[in-house]
């Protein structure tokens, strides 16, 4: 067993309040806690590593949340460096997020109450949009009532995704301004020594502003600077799952945010985050199941998400997500849906209706389950039937346009469905592994995340001809090319998929298609995923994120700069010119040792920089999807 996880506080109390000599001591002898034989359970745990030294740690729900409870029996305790290797080899957890650590992506129901459901079955007829049909009505006047029921559902629809939008921004308080501002120090001490170089001393200051942040309420500043300390430990331990792209994008998305959080007068929940997922009304909706997708993360959770879409068209989500791998899909798939008594599996809300009445949803449209909200099962429709329909109809230059601008708000405000591909394309065979088909405005990539994707795209290459409907998510690096999630169209299925088939969960026969296949040549692919005249300015960032400013101010950039103000890209040029003497100009005593490097120059040059290519980058990509899609 590794030493217990602790909170982000507990790090930087502990290093403080080592001897200057030790703490010196602590990144050498990072290794030594993997040796060390740990016992213990939720509430306790213990190690003994020597005949005279002993730690003990006393955990509230698996989680170190104090540094006076680690407890180290040595003559140097407290402030020995046994204590400062238990903590700095540990894992960083947020003891607010809970011990379970499910994250954004697959939060808990919502914490209004536990799942309700209907206390009655009505005795009476009920209408499509769940409401009484009075007794005595006619055919006519029953027809008539339905309509007026499907109008107010629409209305409600649309009117439940505006509330969500809607928020009114709150003054930025001194205590949160002051948070910002630690974490703004925090990430510049890191630019300043490099991934490399930042020993847990600079990652304890790091999760000390994480800490300051939390406690301010700036939750969505706080997680990002868990995951940039999470970055910086497996860069100094050398683990594979290192990547500096990432963790430069982590660096320019923390900054930019305290930047904005230092300056802006008000700001809303988009700016500082929420600690728990938070759930508003949306009143009763009539909703049908589009799909079900299987999702399977890299850390380490997996289940499905089941899209719907209401009467306006606007798309919600019912997840089913939690710790496991692979292997957990199915079973998440076929698992209840948390939201009343409906009585449906994952799947089946996926091609069925379902009638919601005092409804509840997050920002990104994820519908929760509160003890209020009721849920019964409807009629589903098929994907060429009204409302489903209006998601097809929609041009696919206007999906990429709105896939791209959903990319750029954080996770939890990205509305459900907004990065989809709704698209009708006559299949033409395979192409490098992908299902290409040709829609009205060009040929389009299919792939698959998954195994059981990808061996159902294989069947369809031999519906060549076949006219199909897809829902397929954008990839925003690879132009023409999308994840495909669920089709439908010309195919013998069987009657219990309901004209349609989950491509992570159903399995496709050779009997189902019917088609000839094709080998087509493959889509060319962009050379880079960053343009050739944003690398000089792209590795002068990558080295700061590695090495510090120290590494990057070695190097001179004079020649990229000429080359890129003779190509008439001045802005890139002089951004990278700033960036350059920024990293060199350092203050010095009058014997040339730097002194203390502080101040904004340097951050704010680097940031400018970084959000320089991250916008050019995306901007570049967008135009490439657009050409993709768009009819020369």
């Amino acid at each position: 067993m590794t030493p217990p996880p602790v909170a982000p506080a507990v790090v930087a109390d502990v290093l403080d309040a080592l001897p200057p000599r030790l703490r010196k001591r602590v990144d050498g002898a990072l290794g030594k806690p993997a040796a060390w034989e740990v016992v213990g359970d939720a509430d306790s745990a213990r190690a003994e590593l020597d005949a005279d030294t002993t730690i003990t740690w006393t955990l509230r729900s698996g989680v170190l949340t104090a540094a006076d409870d680690l407890v180290c029996s040595c003559l140097l305790a407290p402030r020995c460096l046994h204590r400062g290797l238990a903590v700095a080899a540990a894992t960083v957890v947020d003891p607010a997020d809970g011990s379970a650590g499910v994250p954004e992506s697959a939060d808990p129901a919502d914490p209004s109450g536990t799942v309700g459901g209907l206390e009655g079955e009505a005795s009476t007829a009920v209408g499509p949009a769940g409401r009484e049909a009075p007794a005595g009505v006619g055919p006519d006047g029953r027809a008539a009532a339905e309509a007026s029921a499907r109008g107010a559902s629409t209305a409600a629809g649309r009117a439940g995704a505006e509330a969500l939008e809607q928020e009114t921004p709150t003054a930025v308080g001194t205590a949160e301004r002051a948070a910002a501002a630690a974490l703004w120090e925090a990430c510049g001490a890191v630019l300043r020594s490099g991934a490399q170089g930042s020993g847990a001393v600079v990652r304890a200051e790091l999760l000390r502003a994480v800490h300051t942040a939390r406690v301010a309420g700036l939750h969505r500043a706080a997680a990002g600077g868990l995951r940039i300390a999470a970055a910086l430990a497996a860069a100094r331990a050398g683990d594979s799952s290192f990547d500096r792209e990432v963790l430069t994008a982590e660096l320019v998305d923390l900054l930019l945010l305290c930047h904005d959080l230092r300056v802006v007068p008000s700001a809303t929940s988009e700016l500082r985050g929420t600690a728990r997922r938070e759930y508003r009304p949306i009143g009763s909706l009539r909703l049908f199941g589009v799909c079900t997708e299987a999702v399977v993360t890299t850390s380490g959770y997996s289940g499905v998400v089941t899209h719907l879409a209401d009467e306006s068209g606007v798309l919600w989500t019912v997840p089913a997500i939690m710790p496991g791998g692979p292997e957990r899909v199915g079973a998440a798939a076929s698992g209840p849906v948390a939201i009343g008594e409906s009585g449906l599996a994952q799947r089946e809300l996926g091609r069925v209706g379902l009638l919601l009445s005092g409804g509840t949803a997050s920002a990104d449209r994820r519908l929760g389950a509160g003890r209020a909200v009721r849920a019964v099962r409807a009629a589903g429709v098929a994907w060429d039937e009204a409302p489903l329909r209006a998601l097809w109809d929609v041009p696919l230059a206007d999906q990429v346009a709105r896939a791209f601008d959903a990319g750029a708000r954080p996770e939890t405000h990205r509305p459900a469905g907004a990065d989809l591909l709704f698209c009708t394309g006559t299949v033409l065979g395979v192409a490098d592994g992908a299902l290409r088909v040709e829609t009205a405005t060009g040929a389009l990539d299919l792939v698959g995340d998954h195994d059981r994707v990808r061996e159902n795209l294989r069947v369809l290459a031999g519906a060549g001809g076949v006219v199909l409907r897809f829902v397929a998510r954008l990839r925003p690096d690879r132009p023409g090319v999308a994840s495909a999630l669920a089709v439908a169209g010309d195919l013998a299925l069987p009657a219990g998929l309901h004209g349609h088939v989950d491509l992570g969960l159903d399995r496709l026969q050779r009997a189902n298609v019917d088609g000839r296949a094709g080998e087509l040549p493959p889509r060319p692919a962009p050379a880079d995923r960053v343009p050739p005249p944003l690398r000089p300015l792209e590795n002068v960032l990558h080295r700061v994120t590695l090495g510090g400013r120290a590494v990057a101010a070695v190097a001179s950039t004079s020649r990229e700069v000429n080359a890129l103000s003779r190509n008439g890209l001045s802005t890139t040029a002089e951004l990278l010119s700033d960036l350059a003497l920024a990293c060199r100009d350092r203050e010095r005593d009058a014997f040339g040792r730097v002194v203390r490097d502080a101040g904004d120059a340097f951050p704010t040059a680097w940031l400018r920089a970084g959000l320089h290519v991250r916008e050019f980058t995306r901007a570049v990509s967008r135009r490439w999807w657009l050409d993709a899609v768009t009819p020369s």
